[in-house]
């Protein structure tokens, strides 16, 4: 998305379908798809969504990458 290959909904519609609520690093993403789907109820509009979608991706791409599985010191 920060690339401009997604749009901030795209980005959460496809992290919400694969991950739901259950990944803590992009739990607000699924939320964040959760508020798009409501924007007709609330008082929010879509810019204001979307700016908050890309300030979770910066935050996001700025994380630490963690190791996908624990690496033993080197001997």
């Amino acid at each position: 998305m920060l690339a401009g290959e997604l749009t901030p909904r795209e980005l959460t519609f496809r992290i919400h379908q694969r991950h739901g609520h259950e990944l803590p690093l992009t739990e607000r993403l699924a939320e964040l798809d959760d508020e798009y789907d409501i924007l007709e109820y609330g008082d929010r509009t879509v810019d204001q969504v979307n700016a908050e979608v890309t300030a979770e991706a910066r935050r996001l791409a700025a994380h630490p990458p963690v190791p996908a599985e624990p690496t033993d010191p080197p001997s």
